[in-house]
Parts: C-alpha cells; sequence; structure tokens
C-alpha cells in the first residue's frame, strides 16, 4: 500500500475515535486526503480494478458512514433543553456532517461513477427512513438521490425493480405526510424521477400503484396547497402511458376519480402555468385514451362510463373560461403578449368539441359536483351547482363576432381551424355559409391586428372540408361559390405581402384543389412578375394548379396579345419557368453577382425539377398528373419520433374488430416495371429555353466561383437541379438516361460538383470553424436528400443515379478521411490536478449548507409554492438520467460526423444499383474500420451513435453486403450489447437498429463460413437478450414483438 493510501487508512480509522475533539481534527485531514492527486489516482485505480483487498473509494466510504452514525448518536443523547447558542451549534455540526459526505461523494464521483450504486442507496434509504436521521440529514440525502444518483446513467442502469418501487413508496409516503411536515416540491421531483426509472427500466409495474397517486391528488385538494402537484401529475403521466395498453379500464376509471378533483383545484387555487400545463396533457391523454382518433361511441372503439360524460362538459366549460382569461389577461397587459393560444390547449378543446358538439343539443344545464367539499358531500347538506353552457358551432361564430380585440379572436379561429383540420365531418353542411361569411368579413381587416394569418389559415381548412362534401344543395353551392370569389380576390391582392405569403398561397391552392372557383388568366399572373418571389409556398401552390388547371397559352388576353405582337413575346410557360430560376436577373445574368431564389432557398424535393419540365410539355397537366401519380415509397418515409400514443389508439379502435389490419401479413410490395408517360410529348422550343436557363445559371456560378468564397450549398442546389430535371425527363420518356448523361447539363452539373468538392478539401484543414461546420452539415443534408434506394421507379430513383455519377472519388475519399479524424477526436481528457478546485467548491458547498440550515426534508420550504413554477420547467427537461443517445450528448463536431456517416452509407448502398465514379468497396472498407476495436469505443456517446448508424444504414435491402463485411460489422455487437445489458432504452434501440441485419443473413450466400459465423454472432447476442427478457423481466417485449 502507498503511503498516501496508508495516511488515508488511519485517518478513517481515527474518525471513529471515541473524544469528539479527534474526529474533529481527523475531518479536516480527510478532506485535505481525499482531495490529494496521488491518493485519488490510487483510489480511482483501486474502485476499477473491482479488488476489494485494495483500499477504494467504497472502503473510505464505509469508514465515513461509521464517523456520521457516531456523530448522529451523540447528537441523538444530547440533552434536549439548552441555550440558543447551544442549539445553533448543534444545527452547525449537523450541517458540517451532512456537507462532509456531500463532498466525499463529488471527490469520488467527479471524474466517473465510482461508489457503488448500492452503497449509496443504502445510505440515503436507511437516513430517510428513520425518524431522526431523516429530520437531520433527510433534505440533503434527497439532493444526493436527485442530482448526484438518479442523473447518472451508470446508476440509472444498476437500479433494481426492487430499488425502484421501494424508492417509490418510500417518498411516496413521505409526499402523504402533512404539509406542515415535508418539503413537498423536493420530494415530488424524486417520485418524478423515480416513476420515469420505474416504467423505463422496469416491467414489473402494478396498477395498484396507481393509488398513490389518487391519494396526491386529493391530498393537494384538501390542504389547499399544490406544491409540487405538477412533478406528481407529470409522473402520473408517464405510468399513465405505460398502463394504458394492458389496463385501460382502470385507467380510465382513476380518470373519473382524480378529475373531478383537478377541476376543484384548476378553479379554486391559483395554480401557475406549468401546473395548468400537466393537467391539459393529463386531460389530453384521457381523451386519447377514452375516445381513440376522435371516436364517440363502443361501438367505435370508446370507452364509455357514467361519469365521463359530466366531466368532459364540465372540461370543456372550464377551457372556454379560461381561453377567455387568457384573452383578458393580453388585452389588459402591459407590455407585448403574443395574441395565440398555446397548440396544447387548442388540440384539446378541438378534440373536446369534437365530443361535446351535437345537432340535436345548442344548451344544456350541467352540474357542477367537484365544487363540493368533501365535509359537505359527507354530510350531503349541499346540493350540486347548476351551470347552463352553450353547446354548438353557434358559440364559435358568436366567439368570432363579438369582439374586434385579436386576443378574443385569435384563440377562436385557432379551435376552429384545429377542429375541421382534424374532424373535418363535425363541420355541418348548413354551417358553411355562416362561417364562411363570418370570415370573410374578417379577412379584409388585415391592416388593424395580427388575426389575418389565423383567419387565412381556418379559411384553408373549410376550403378543404367543402372540398370533400359531395351532398351540397345546388342553391348553397352557388351561395358558396360568391363567398369564394370575394375570398379569392382579397387574398389575390394581398399576396405581396410577405408576413401572410405563405397563407395566402395555401388558401389559393386550397381553393383550386377543392375545386370552389374557376381560376382565370390574372392568377398564372402572380408566377410571372415582381408581385412575390419564388418560395416554397408558392411553388406548392402552383403545382396544385398545374396538376388541376390547363395553363393557358400567353397571361393576355387577346386584345392585349395582339398589341404586343410587334415584340417577340414569352409564351405563359416560359414566363414562369424564367420567374422561377432567374426571379429579378438582368438579361445578361450569366456576369451577374445577384443569386436567384432557386439557389439559396430550400424547396420540396424534385417540386420545382417537376413543376419546369411538366411547363415544357405540350400538356403540363398531364405531365404534372404524371408525376403526381407516383407514391411516396413507404419504407423511406421518415419514422415518426414517438409512436406510441397513436399505437395505443390504433390498438383500441382495433379492439372494435371493425378492421382486422392486425391479423393481416405484411407483403413486400413488388418492384412494378415502369411506363413512360404515354401520350405526353415536350415542346422543343420550350426545352430548348429550359436548357438555357439551366446552364446560364452554371454559368453564372462558375463564372464567380471562388474556392475561399462560394457557398458550396449554392452549387450543390444548381448541380441537383439540373440532374432533377434530367431525370424527369427520363422518367417520362423524352430522353434516355445514357443520352443525359452526355448533355451539357449533366457535364455542368459535374463541374459544380467538382468545385463543391474543393470546400470540403478545405474542411479537412480547419476542421473546428464554427461557420464551416454548419454550411457543411447543410451540404451533407442536401446530398443525402438526393439519393434514394427505393426498387420502385420513379423520378427521385432515376435523379439518385445521375447525382451518383457526380461524386468524385476524391470528394468520397475526402468525407470519408473527415469521418475517421473527427471519429478519433478525443477532447482533453481529465487532469487530476484538478480535483484541487474542489476545495473552493467544498467551501461554497459548507457555506451553502450553513445559510441553508433551516430548510430540510421535514419542513416546508415557506416559498414552495411559488419557487415551483421557476424549478419545474427546467425539471420537466432535466428530470432523471440523461439517454447515451440523447443528441443534448453531442457537439456540432459530432453532429456533422453522424450526417456524413449516413451521407456516406447512402452512397454506397445506392451504388450496388448505379454506375458511379468511386469505389463503393473501398468506402465501405473505410467505413469499417472506423468499428474496429482498435478505434471503436461504445462507451462513448458518440461512438456509440456510429455504430448504430452503420448497423441499420450499411446492410442495404434490395442488394445485401458481402458476407464478410456483414461479419465485420457484427463483430462489435455482442461487446456494445454487454456494455449496456442494463440500459433499456440503448438495447431496444440496438435491437430495432439490428433488423435490416436479418435479411443480410437470410440471403443464399456461397461464403458459408463467413455466413456460419456472422449468424453465429448474431443468434448469440438475440439468445443472450431472450435470457435476460425471461430470467430477469425486463422492460424489452415491446421490442420482442416487433423485433420477431
Amino acid at each position: 500500500m502507498s503511503l498516501a493510501l496508508n495516511d488515508l487508512l488511519i485517518c478513517c480509522r481515527q474518525l471513529e475515535h471515541d473524544r469528539a475533539t479527534e474526529r474533529r481534527k481527523e475531518v479536516e485531514k480527510f478532506k485535505r486526503l481525499i482531495r490529494d492527486p496521488e491518493t485519488v489516482q490510487h483510489l480511482d485505480r483501486h474502485s476499477d480494478s473491482k479488488q476489494g483487498k485494495y483500499l477504494n473509494w467504497d472502503a473510505v466510504f464505509r469508514f465515513l458512514q461509521k464517523y456520521v452514525q457516531k456523530e448522529t448518536e451523540c447528537l441523538k443523547t444530547a440533552k434536549p433543553g439548552v441555550s440558543a447558542s447551544a442549539q445553533a451549534t448543534r444545527q452547525k455540526k449537523m450541517q458540517e456532517i451532512s456537507s462532509l459526505v456531500k463532498y466525499f461523494i463529488k471527490c469520488a464521483n467527479k471524474r466517473a461513477p465510482r461508489l457503488k450504486c448500492q452503497e449509496l442507496l443504502n445510505y440515503i434509504m436507511e437516513t430517510v427512513k428513520d425518524s431522526f436521521n431523516g429530520n437531520v440529514f433527510g433534505a440533503d440525502c434527497s439532493n444526493l438521490l436527485l442530482k448526484d444518483i438518479l442523473t447518472v446513467r451508470k446508476y440509472w442502469c444498476e437500479i433494481s425493480q426492487q430499488q425502484w418501487l421501494e424508492l417509490f413508496s418510500v417518498y411516496f409516503n413521505l409526499y402523504l405526510k402533512p404539509a406542515q411536515d415535508i418539503n413537498r416540491v423536493l420530494v415530488a421531483r424524486i417520485i418524478h424521477a423515480v416513476t420515469r426509472g420505474c416504467c423505463s427500466q422496469t416491467d414489473g409495474l402494478s396498477s395498484k400503484l396507481l393509488d398513490f397517486f389518487s391519494k396526491a391528488i386529493h391530498h393537494a385538494r384538501q390542504e389547499k396547497s399544490s406544491a409540487g402537484l405538477n412533478h406528481i401529475l407529470a409522473a402520473f403521466i408517464i405510468f399513465l402511458k405505460t398502463l394504458a395498453v394492458n389496463f385501460r379500464t382502470r385507467v380510465c376509471q382513476l380518470g373519473d376519480e382524480v378529475l373531478p378533483t383537478l377541476l376543484y383545484i384548476w378553479t379554486q387555487h391559483r395554480l401557475n402555468d406549468s401546473l395548468k400545463e400537466v393537467i391539459i396533457e393529463l386531460f389530453q391523454l384521457q381523451i386519447y385514451i377514452r375516445h381513440p382518433k376522435g371516436a364517440k361511441t363502443q361501438e367505435k372503439g370508446a370507452f364509455e362510463s357514467s361519469k365521463w360524460k359530466g366531466i368532459l362538459y364540465n372540461i370543456y366549460d372550464l377551457l372556454i373560461n379560461e381561453i377567455s382569461h387568457i384573452g383578458s389577461r393580453g388585452k389588459y397587459s402591459s407590455g407585448s403578449r403574443n395574441v395565440a393560444v398555446k397548440e396544447n390547449l387548442i388540440e384539446l378543446m378541438a378534440d373536446i368539441c369534437h365530443q361535446v358538439f351535437n345537432e340535436d343539443t345548442g344548451s344544456l344545464e350541467i352540474s357542477q359536483s367537484y365544487t363540493i367539499t368533501q365535509r359537505e358531500l359527507n354530510d350531503y347538506s349541499a346540493a350540486c351547482k347548476k351551470r347552463k353552457i352553450e353547446l354548438g358551432w353557434d358559440v364559435i361564430k358568436d366567439h368570432l363576432q363579438k369582439s374586434q380585440n385579436d386576443f378574443d379572436l385569435v384563440p377562436w379561429l385557432q379551435i376552429a381551424t384545429r377542429l375541421i383540420s382534424k374532424y373535418p365531418s363535425n363541420l355541418p353542411n348548413y354551417e358553411l355559409s355562416p362561417l364562411l361569411m363570418i370570415l370573410s368579413q374578417l379577412l379584409p381587416q388585415q391592416r388593424h391586428g395580427e388575426r389575418t394569418p389565423y383567419v387565412l389559415r381556418c379559411l384553408v381548412e373549410v376550403a378543404s372540408c367543402q372540398g370533400k362534401k359531395s351532398d351540397l344543395e345546388s342553391s348553397q353551392k352557388a351561395d358558396l361559390l360568391k363567398l369564394w370569389t370575394k375570398i379569392w380576390s382579397i387574398t389575390f391582392r394581398g399576396i405581396s405581402s410577405e408576413r401572410i405569403q405563405a397563407e395566402n398561397f395555401g388558401l389559393l391552392g386550397a381553393i383550386i384543389q377543392g375545386g370552389l372557383i374557376e381560376v382565370d388568366r390574372e392568377f398564372w399572373k402572380l408566377f410571372t412578375g415582381s408581385a412575390c418571389r419564388p418560395s416554397c409556398p408558392a411553388v406548392c401552390c402552383l403545382t396544385l394548379a398545374l396538376t388541376i388547371c390547363v395553363v393557358p397559352d400567353s397571361a393576355k388576353t387577346g386584345a392585349e396579345q395582339s398589341m404586343c405582337e410587334v415584340n417577340r413575346s414569352f409564351s405563359l410557360k416560359e414566363l414562369i419557368m424564367k420567374w422561377l430560376l432567374l426571379y429579378q436577373l438582368e438579361e445578361d445574368f450569366e456576369d451577374s453577382t445577384e443569386l436567384p431564389p432557386v439557389l439559396h432557398s430550400n424547396f420540396p424535393h424534385l417540386a420545382l425539377e417537376k413543376i419546369l419540365v411538366s411547363l415544357t410539355m405540350k400538356n403540363s397537366k398531364a405531365a404534372m398528373n404524371f408525376f403526381q401519380r407516383e407514391p411516396e415509397c413507404e419504407r423511406h418515409q421518415k419514422d415518426a419520433e414517438d409512436p406510441s400514443l397513436s399505437e395505443i389508439e390504433e390498438l383500441f379502435l382495433q379492439t372494435t374488430f371493425d378492421k382486422m389490419d392486425f391479423l393481416s401479413v405484411v407483403k413486400e410490395c413488388p418492384v412494378e416495371k415502369h411506363q413512360s408517360g404515354v401520350g405526353i410529348s415536350v415542346h422543343q422550343n420550350l426545352k430548348e429555353s429550359l436548357d438555357r436557363y439551366l446552364l446560364g445559371l452554371s454559368e453564372q456560378l462558375l463564372n464567380n466561383y471562388s474556392c475561399e468564397s462560394t457557398n458550396a450549398e449554392t452549387l450543390i442546389r444548381c448541380s441537383s437541379l439540373m440532374v432533377g430535371v434530367l431525370g424527369c425527363y427520363c422518367y417520362v420518356g423524352v430522353i434516355a438516361e445514357e443520352e443525359a448523361y452526355k448533355s451539357e447539363l449533366f457535364q455542368k452539373a459535374k463541374s459544380l460538383m467538382q468545385c463543391a468538392g474543393e470546400s470540403i478539401t478545405l474542411f479537412k484543414n480547419k476542421p473546428h470553424e464554427e461557420s464551416r461546420i454548419v454550411s457543411l452539415r447543410n451540404v451533407m443534408h442536401l446530398c443525402t436528400r438526393c439519393l434514394s434506394n427505393c426498387p420502385r421507379p420513379s423520378p427521385s430513383k432515376i435523379a439518385s443515379g445521375f447525382f451518383l455519377r457526380l461524386l468524385t472519388s476524391k470528394l468520397m475519399n475526402d468525407v470519408a478521411d473527415i469521418c475517421r479524424s473527427l471519429a478519433s477526436f478525443t477532447r482533453k481528457p481529465f487532469d487530476y490536478g484538478e480535483v484541487e478546485s474542489l476545495e473552493d467548491d467544498a467551501d461554497a458547498s459548507l457555506m451553502e449548507g450553513e445559510d441553508q440550515s433551516s430548510m430540510n426534508l421535514f419542513s416546508e420550504d415557506p416559498a414552495a409554492s411559488v419557487s415551483d413554477a421557476n424549478v419545474s420547467g427546467e425539471a420537466q427537461s432535466t428530470i432523471g438520467a440523461m439517454n447515451p443517445l440523447a443528441e443534448e450528448q453531442l457537439s456540432k463536431q459530432d453532429l456533422l460526423f453522424l450526417d456524413m456517416l449516413k451521407f456516406l452509407c447512402m452512397c454506397v448502398t445506392t451504388a450496388q444499383t448505379n454506375t458511379v465514379s468511386f469505389r463503393a468497396a473501398d468506402i465501405r472498407r473505410k467505413l469499417l474500420m472506423l468499428i474496429d476495436s482498435s478505434m471503436l469505443d461504445p462507451a462513448k456517446s458518440l461512438h456509440l451513435h456510429m455504430y448504430l448508424v452503420l448497423l441499420k444504414e450499411l446492410p442495404g435491402e434490395e442488394h445485401p453486403l458481402p458476407m464478410e463485411e456483414v461479419v465485420e460489422l457484427l463483430k462489435p455487437l455482442s461487446n456494445v450489447c454487454s456494455l449496456y445489458r442494463r440500459d433499456q432504452d440503448v438495447c431496444k434501440t440496438v435491437l430495432n437498429h439490428v433488423v435490416p441485419i436479418v435479411t443480410n443473413l437470410c440471403q443464399g450466400s456461397m461464403d458459408a463460413e463467413n455466413t456460419r459465423d456472422a449468424q453465429g454472432q448474431f443468434l448469440t447476442v438475440i439468445g443472450a437478450f431472450w435470457l435476460i427478457l425471461i430470467q430477469n423481466g425486463l422492460f424489452l417485449m415491446q421490442w420482442a414483438k416487433s423485433f420477431l
């Protein structure tokens, strides 16, 4: 044993000395020794080696606990009736003991969590459960639990199911103590974190635990205190989401019990906004569970109960009052406030309106039983309060008419918009004209206030809703046509306003799509002049118009046309092309330094290209419909972030047996043979004009190109635009692919991509400049978006093949080299000398402990109900330990690296069906070198992300990897799974990402030895997971079903 450790061991033994003065002297020596660099280094090494015969941090902690126990015994035996100064000395002693424990734990775990989770939990639980120790040290121990244990992922994963449940029980019993005996906010935050841990790390949840939440909510009503209630309700929501699938009836019954209490708390207590947010989320969850996808009857999948209807009407009444209150606060508050109401409140209101609006009921008398106190309920001394409420679309129309203040109008415009959007059948035919009349009266008032965007959005949904109705009477259609004509005119005039341009184009598109009016020549002039610039909303509107309407030959009438025949006049189609590509550029645009919007704006993928190619066709409408006919490949649509609630709703709907989708076998979509556009012919002059404009854009970029100053994004946008146009031409059969490769457009695109590659080469020399990182990330996103590995013939697939041909071997190798450099980049390691700074932290901590001596676990913080609002926002997002796969763990460089990795994976998988200028096998080899055992460290968040990306993206669906590369890809799998075997979030993600490899293993391969090796590695890992599932009952069942 080293001299440093020997000194520490002697000091630890002296901490058990019988004389208090000796112990006090040893404490100062103890604090000095545990921050000594040499001692720290030895303790770290011994703790990591797991050899119990050497002094390590756990052994030192056991000595410290004996010291705390000895000091506590002295405090217990002290005489109760002493002077104030003696009491202050005793209080200071308590704080010193507690601060010493906190300081020791921070020293031990500063570099990595080295103290055993079991030791820490045992100390905390024993302290909190003991009546005396809990009163003295409970608050500090609970803070340690919340900030130093539950936030550490290693500890989070090591806590057993039994320990989670014990923590849950102990702290909930503390929370249910009388208000004056407990710091509610601290305990509630712990319950929130523990519930999250329970639900994510174990499968041992019981619906009986719901009773705790019910008691906590009822206590909040009785004690008229909402301190910590937002955390209790947030934990309650986590619990309900986990239990809803298997305990729908119990969850709904609990809603019947607690929602009236929450209604009472909302109406009778002054709640902060954070608590209201959580209550709204709970209301919304109950709606989802009881009325999946808006189902109204039990036959359609709704869950009905005798109490629920009354609760629903009371929530409706509460929300109307709340919206009115929000509007009043906005009108009379000083300073600027947003006129809009938060989307979660609007979503809930729309769902409830859908349930309570009934064509046969305009008003209803409801009983407000939640307002009765418990004493009145027991004595039967009070009857339920009665209140009349108004229902139906008249409520919305009245609110849209009775006030001209934006704070009153906008929330109801939001509600109407969401209600019609989500439940279009809820708007009866006879309400169309009155509602449209009101909206048309609000629309011209756009100079006043901020309502206009909301009016336009509401009109978009009304137009979409009317377009779906096929049972309107002729007289009603005539009335509606007059209104829509007026609205069209107003919208058309306001198109130049950039503030509402997106909404204006959205409305024009919805009117066109619904066939609500006839489109005239004036409409097409929008896309030829300076009234507005090309933008995403404008392009989407133009796409709809080209799909539905026939483009006139000229934007001018016959008389106007004859006057201009002397000079060369462009056709309307060519004017639209010029507007899209060369907006506000001079005729000699090749020498211009100004870039048109098409080169510095992001448009929907291939939307612009389809418009341009359609405009060069003799029948543009037929061409655009031909392009739009090809559906998006489902296998490559973006996965939903959190489909859990949607899946639960689908499950509840399927229990009605109206749909049997869940019994059907999912079949692979066959690869269809592509048929070119029959009857679609090109207008050669227009095609030549389009080629000339595109070549002019490329020349402009190449003439003004500078390696240092030219933005690579504009180069890639231009090259992708040109190959996109070529892809669309090939798709309709105008040109063959070989002809496209030889075209001047493709050659220019190639030159542009070579210039873009030079900026990537520059990044290799300056990889830490933030501006370059952001720019290169945008470049990677643009490039990846241009690629498609879908087997179905489509313009996107053909354009993807052209774009791949643009990628040079140098560009691909440069990106691969940057990936290797970023993956091997390590931040500055911890220097043991830094532990010296803990002395200052400790002093500050001790001082803080003295200042807060009056606050402990068993005394209510007088400002708790106020401060709860301040801490809640932070706690909501940071509660519990952070997932190692959370994006917050990654730097901007890390995110760039992962974007590059996805791009390379897409390139090498797509290259298997295309001719390319780089060696895909070499790039794959470089990618697999990233996960070599000498380089991969799965304990690092970035490397874990890296491996998961390769595991999911590298195996091709149609063309599998060579089996020896599958073996290389699977080699780290067992190590990664072993390292994270207790982390359920990571396990689930790993197993979901490993699914693509199964298709590779199922393919017949001539390489029998490598095939057996790969299958053996894969089955070993899956078998280990299955064994854990059976033995420990860990929470892996949700992935197991989808995986199988």
